[in-house]
């Protein structure tokens, strides 16, 4: 889909997070329009995030996480991999939960590379 309006002058929007969505037959798509997402699965970032860690959230504009995404708004769709807690037991090494608001306003860890938030946090 064409970006249009404030994107085109630098304003970002703040991306819009949200759960990972199944359809009937168990594919992932996005829970805004429907759109399968499997294919996105990788290193995806969230502008604006709403972190729960007030440090961490003075520290980030952007954070990357790990899960999907849909680009097919005028907004971006990030759908994060479940972390499992704080030490992102469901990833590789490398990653760590952060607490971060969702737009559903639950709020639930994301994967966050690890020396990301070291680096932010001296």
């Amino acid at each position: 889909m064409s970006r249009t309006g404030l994107q085109k002058f630098g304003v970002m929007a703040p991306t819009v997070v949200r759960e990972p969505t199944r359809d009937r037959d168990n594919i992932l798509i996005c829970p805004e329009c429907g759109h399968p997402v499997p294919k996105t699965k990788g290193s995806q970032r969230i502008e604006k995030p709403d972190l729960v860690n007030v440090v961490l959230a003075a520290s980030f504009d952007e954070i990357v996480t790990f899960g999907w995404c849909c680009d097919r708004h005028p907004y971006d769709i990030v759908l994060p991999m479940r972390a499992g807690g704080s030490d992102a037991g469901a990833l590789i090494d490398g990653w760590t939960g952060v607490k971060l608001r969702f737009s559903d306003e639950h709020v639930r860890h994301i994967p966050v590379p690890e020396r990301e938030v070291s680096e932010h946090v001296q």
